[in-house]
């Protein structure tokens, strides 16, 4: 995920779209309320996916079209990049679990990473939170199988980011979230900032997104997620809250027992 959230400026020493696959896990939970950005910062994944070496390709999956591409991250991952990424729409969660269970045979190129972006859409047609982890136990079962299909210079394997609408009062969608969460020791919450800074040319209004990326044995790591008016998308480290207390995650990060 550090890859996700770097500033478009390379960090010294380090490659940005290495960093994402050399994530410690192989999966990763991207959380936030709506309008926090979490479709963009997807969308950049698969970017940054496709782009890992010269052969990676990405998959993308969402109940329907992106109405536009994400602005401010094309250009970062990479000529070409977006040529090597796959975008299919599901509509249903029935045909997402069968799409999912026939990937293996679907694809005979290997992919870098698996984009579901929009869990909780199809989370309204899932008969129960045992099928939502069912779905997730599928889609880490791929992500092996591509790894294992992987050349040589792409070691650290083929990632799975999963996008999920959810805020504090989770409401009937907590139950689900407490059946899947338990796959993903990776969890990247999406909190807008109640800060906005006004355009000096009077354009609108630059939004402002705190990404905050916990996952177990490390420090949490925060950056500054921007979104100018016109959708360009600059990302900034920003120092840790809590750091004195070792910056671990919070419990009102999570939504409430159902």
């Amino acid at each position: 995920m550090s890859a996700l959230l770097q500033e478009q400026q390379p960090v010294p020493g380090a490659d940005p779209a290495g960093l994402l696959l050399l994530l410690p896990r192989p999966a990763l939970l991207l959380l936030g309320p709506a309008g926090s950005g979490r479709s963009a910062l997807s969308f950049r994944a698969a970017l940054l996916g496709a782009s890992s070496y010269s052969r990676a390709r990405a998959l993308f999956l969402a109940p329907r079209p992106l109405e536009r591409l994400p602005a401010g991250g094309a250009h970062a991952a990479g000529a070409g990049a977006i040529q090597r990424i796959h975008f299919l729409y599901p509509p249903s969660f029935r045909e997402l679990l069968q799409l999912v269970a026939s990937l293996h045979e679907t694809f005979s190129c290997s992919l870098s990473l698996v984009v579901l972006d929009g869990l909780e859409e199809y989370l309204g047609s899932c008969s129960s939170p045992a099928m939502a982890a069912q779905l997730v136990a599928l889609l880490l079962d791929t992500v092996n199988h591509f790894s294992q299909k992987l050349p040589v210079e792409s070691a650290a394997g083929c990632k799975l980011v999963v996008s999920m609408r959810i805020s504090g009062e989770a409401g009937e969608q907590a139950e689900y979230f407490w059946a899947i969460e338990r796959y993903f020791p990776a969890q990247c919450w999406l909190h807008p900032s109640t800060e906005e800074i006004a355009d000096s040319g009077s354009q609108g209004i630059t939004k402002l997104i705190r990404a905050r990326l916990s996952q177990p044995g490390t420090k949490d790591q925060e950056w500054l997620v921007r979104f100018d008016p016109q959708g360009d998308m600059r990302i900034s480290l920003h120092p840790c809250e809590g750091e004195v207390d070792g910056c671990t995650a919070s419990g009102t990060n999570r939504p409430p027992e159902a």
